[in-house]
Formats: structure tokens, sequence, C-alpha cells
């Protein structure tokens, strides 16, 4: 029994020749969907991983901005003892006459050092100092704002408020305070009032140079005109402080 020789092909197969002739070629067919989904599954954990760390680091920089607005102003009023002014002789101290003086040159002694406090203590004037309210020209962004206040009095730190939620817009731009308040010592050539604030912000690195700054003069007598407290650019933020002021004694 003779063996079957097969016939070689005159030239060479390929995956076309042997493809259905009704569908594509391999090389062009899609991709089922089942295959698709794992690459799908892993840019969605892609992107929930990216999308975490970007919120992580913005909770980081707020933080750190926060730190350094809390370092930058002060976190308390400075009250001025009232015995801070008095000088001479201390309370329940008596004066004792010094050997080889008489009682004539005491009680000159004593009259001498009486007129020298009532001098000294007309040289400055102790004051009360309250903030009435904010009046808010530009808050500095879309929308309302956050902002952080430092008072200062001639350079020394007096009282800070923090105002969450600022708005510009007509009838809610005026924010009466209460109890915020705070004594100090006024000279004869009156008091520099400084006002410093900070705008709070998620998108941008904490800084300790305000955003906004003004200054005004308490005079003797308690008058104080509004201190505006603007930004370089108003835009950034643009108020009117208004205080008033009482003397204690």
């Amino acid at each position: 029994m003779r063996a079957t020789r097969w016939a070689r092909a005159p030239w060479p197969l390929t995956a076309d020749m042997v493809s259905d002739p009704v569908q594509p070629p391999l090389s062009e067919r899609p991709t089922p969907w089942f295959l698709k989904l794992p690459a799908k599954i892993g840019a969605v954990v892609f992107f929930m991983v990216a999308l975490t760390t970007l919120v992580g680091n913005l909770l980081e920089l707020d933080e750190k901005r926060r730190a350094a607005l809390a370092a930058a102003a002060p976190t308390g009023a400075t009250a001025v003892p009232a015995g801070a002014l008095a000088t001479g002789t201390p309370a329940g101290d008596a004066a004792v006459p010094e050997r080889g003086t008489t009682a004539d040159d005491g009680a000159d002694a004593d009259s001498r050092a009486g007129a020298h406090a009532e001098t000294e203590s007309d040289d400055h004037r102790v004051m009360q100092l309250r903030l009435e309210r904010i009046v808010v020209a530009t808050d500095g962004t879309v929308g309302t704002t956050d902002w952080r206040f430092a008072v200062h009095a001639d350079g020394e730190p007096l009282l800070v408020l923090k105002r969450d939620g600022l708005d510009d817009s007509a009838g809610r731009n005026v924010v009466a305070v209460s109890d915020i308040a705070s004594s100090l010592r006024v000279p004869a050539a009156g008091a520099k009032i400084e006002v410093r604030g900070w705008r709070g912000s998620r998108l941008r690195l904490p800084s300790s140079d305000p955003d906004a700054t003004g200054e005004g003069t308490l005079s003797r007598d308690g008058g104080i005109a509004t201190v505006r407290v603007a930004a370089d650019d108003p835009a950034g933020g643009d108020f009117g402080f208004v205080f008033s002021a009482t003397p204690e004694r």
C-alpha cells in the first residue's frame, strides 16, 4: 500500500488566509470588555491614591499655616496691672524717717514723692480699648473668607481675634464684635494702634507676614478714627476697624 503524499502549498500560509472570511483579521478585532476591566480598575485605584495623597498634602500645609499664624500672632490680650502705674513707696510699707531728720523733713519728702508720682501718672493714662465692629469692604476671595487679626499698641501685642466666613456682600459686610477689649497705657502723645491680618487658605504655604495691615492713633482723651486694614492690593482684603476707648480711672 502506497503512502499518501501530502501536497505542499506553493506559497506560505498566513493568519489572514486561515481566518474566517466573514470576520476581520485577528489584529483588527476589538478587545473583549472583560479583558479591559483589570486595566480600568488599575487606573481607578491609581487615581484614588493620587487624590488621597493630594488631599493629605493640602491638609498638612493648612496645619502648618495655622501653626505659623499662631506663632506669629499673640494668643491673648495683654492687660496692664494697676500696680504698674504706682510709683514711690509700696502700699503697706510705712516710710521711716532717716536718723537725724525731723518730722517736718519727712513730711516734705513725702510731699515731694507724691508730687513726683502724680507727675508720672499724668504722663500716661490707662484706657480700655474695645473693638466695636468690622466693616468688610473686600473679603479677599470669591465667596466668604476666613481671617485672623492681631492688634498691637505701640508695638506691643494687645489682643487677637478670629473671624471665619467674612463676607463683603451687601447686608452681610458689617460684623458686630463683643467681648474684644483690653487695657493699655496711653502717653500724652497718644498710642499707635496697629492691626495685622492673615487670610486663611488651604492652597498656599503659611507665612508669618500679614496679608493686610493698617494703623491709627489713640489719643489720650480716648479718640480714635476708624482704622483701615488693607492689603497692598485692596482686592486681597480691605476692612474698616471701628474702636472705642474709655478711661479706666
